[in-house]
């Protein structure tokens, strides 16, 4: 009877072990990296590539030397044109709202009602209620839109590649 019972344990911890690999490859994995590598190569000066991350979309805008000369003489009347009041990584704190003067990294919803804002050659424009932003994302006096759009923070890892990085506040 004891011996009976001894075998029986090790039975079912033998099981235990043996199923243990199966189970365990049945639970999803999560991954504590959830940044993005975008290629930067294939943006065309003027143009703009739309990248998916963490359920939202984004623009990564490649600026043309007549786009940037226009940003850092900017005369418009803008709502916020220091960004103080918009959500955006430090590094953003400029006339560009981005790590180079070249490269320009938002995401894409308005800051009004979060419709998807679409870029046309000098402004983002909101399709909803016609909010205009310029080309550093920064809302035009008047719009609907009550602040700049978003900007995520993110890092070069070469001339051409930049990383998505999700900052936990």
């Amino acid at each position: 009877m004891l011996l009976t019972r001894i075998v029986q344990g090790f039975t079912i911890t033998g099981l235990g072990f043996l199923t243990y690999p199966f189970i365990k490859a049945w639970i999803p994995k999560f991954s504590r990296d959830l940044s993005l590598k975008v290629d930067l190569a294939d943006i065309a000066p003027g143009h703009s590539k739309r990248v998916h991350w963490l359920g939202r979309n984004l623009y990564v805008y490649r600026r043309t030397p007549a786009i940037i000369n226009r940003l850092a003489s900017s005369s418009e009347e803008l709502k916020d044109p220091a960004s103080e009041n918009s959500r955006q990584p430090a590094f953003a704190n400029n006339a560009f709202r981005s790590l180079k003067p070249d490269i320009f990294v938002t995401y894409t919803n308005c800051t009004h009602l979060g419709c998807e804002v679409l870029p046309t050659d000098f402004t983002f424009k909101c399709p909803c209620h016609q909010s205009d932003y310029d080309l550093a994302g920064r809302v035009f006096e008047g719009a609907a839109a009550p602040t700049n759009l978003e900007i995520p923070s993110y890092r070069y890892l070469s001339s051409n590649i930049i990383r998505l990085e999700l900052v936990e506040s």
